[in-house]
């Protein structure tokens, strides 16, 4: 199961659009899904920050919290 440490919205972003492609989901689709736009999902997947996502890793580097993000399916849990 891929894995890594997020200290910047590209981190996110990077692995939102991994896991994504490896579900075989076009971003309109995956926007689709979540009732999102599918520019709002260019954007995510572009690490494009906003207010709220710099408030927060500004808010994590301050406190030495880190995010490890993972994804895939954890067959151990079926």
């Amino acid at each position: 199961m891929p894995t890594l440490t997020a200290r910047k919205p590209n981190d996110i972003a990077a692995v939102i659009r991994a896991a994504r492609e490896d579900a075989g989901l076009s971003q309109a689709e995956l926007a689709n899904r979540l009732a999102f736009s599918r520019d709002y999902m260019i954007d995510l997947e572009a690490g494009k920050s906003n207010l709220y996502m710099t408030r927060l890793f500004r808010t994590l580097h301050e406190l030495g919290i880190a995010v490890t993000l993972e994804y895939g399916r954890d067959d151990d849990s079926a």
